[in-house]
């Protein structure tokens, strides 16, 4: 039982920002369990109007944590998993943790401005990492429409249409959400945060980071309450040939680049030999095993 605990704590400590979002998901869902028999889930999800909201601002966060359902859990981490690795081949740790945040606020205050504008709307409340996750997906699959990934039964399908299909389900649930019914789904809060992951996607394609300013708060926030680091590692040529960030949220982010390019570069090797290397990838191995 130890060593699995021990374990456990090195994959979230070592593991990427994917392996975070998936564990602390579980690990509420978990804690949950417990908690919520004696405190009301209206404490932790986010309210169905702006005058609640102001007393309850935490909820912005810990609604996209909070599942009601082990299926519930299930769907999302799924969903959370196939794209956010996907997303990492693409973009880093700290654009997945970002767009995963900035989408579940999307999709909170959509769910709330529609509510409170729809006549007959009843404001009802939303917890679930439903809106993060479509953030992810959809930047994604803004970003390389036809990726094509292979499902059972059908086969190879261009990701643009996993999209659209999913868009479809969400447009169909309105009806009922906006009558404050339907299917107990926030299909609101999946298309706000379909809409923040969309974004993402296209200002990345025209070479735009739209996280970087969110990205410069939490490392100001970071940096606040972790001491700050140094590092010897001085790089002179390439994009990793630079002096490491020197507060834990960067550190982490630049190791795990450090990691990606090295497994690349190990990988090009066992396939096609060492002499298929540039000689800025042989340079850069050479660091890593001097370090």
């Amino acid at each position: 039982m130890n060593n699995l605990r021990y374990e456990l704590k090195e994959m979230f400590k070592h593991g990427s920002m994917l392996t975070k979002l998936l564990f602390i998901n579980i690990g509420v869902f978990a804690a949950g369990l417990i908690l919520f028999l004696f405190v009301p889930v209206q404490y932790v999800a986010v309210p169905g109007n702006f005058k609640e909201l102001i007393f309850r601002p935490w909820t912005l966060v810990t609604y996209m944590f909070i599942h009601q359902s082990l299926w519930h859990l299930l769907m999302n981490m799924l969903w959370l998993f196939w794209f956010g690795k996907l997303f990492l081949t693409y973009f880093n740790d700290k654009q997945l943790a970002a767009v995963y945040l900035s989408g579940g606020f999307a999709g909170a205050f959509f769910h709330i401005a529609v509510n409170m504008s729809a006549a007959s709307g009843q404001q009802t409340t939303v917890i679930g990492a439903s809106a993060a996750v479509m953030a992810i997906v959809f930047a994604v699959i803004s970003y390389k429409p036809n990726y094509i990934i292979y499902l059972m039964f059908i086969g190879p399908v261009k990701i643009k249409y996993v999209g659209i299909f999913a868009l479809l389900i969400d447009i169909a649930g309105l009806t009922g959400n906006l009558k404050g019914g339907g299917d107990g789904i926030a299909h609101l809060a999946h298309l706000g945060g379909a809409a923040f992951g969309l974004w993402f996607g296209i200002a990345a394609k025209n070479g735009k980071d739209i996280t970087r300013g969110f990205n410069n708060m939490l490392n100001n926030l970071f940096s606040l309450f972790t001491e700050k680091r140094k590092t010897k590692i001085n790089f002179k040529h390439d994009k990793f040939n630079r002096k490491m960030p020197d507060n834990d949220w960067d550190y982490n982010t630049r190791k795990a680049e450090i990691q990606k390019e090295t497994d690349r570069i190990l990988d090009k090797i066992s396939k096609y030999g060492y002499d298929s290397l540039t000689k800025k990838e042989k340079e850069f191995l050479f660091r890593q095993k001097k370090n």
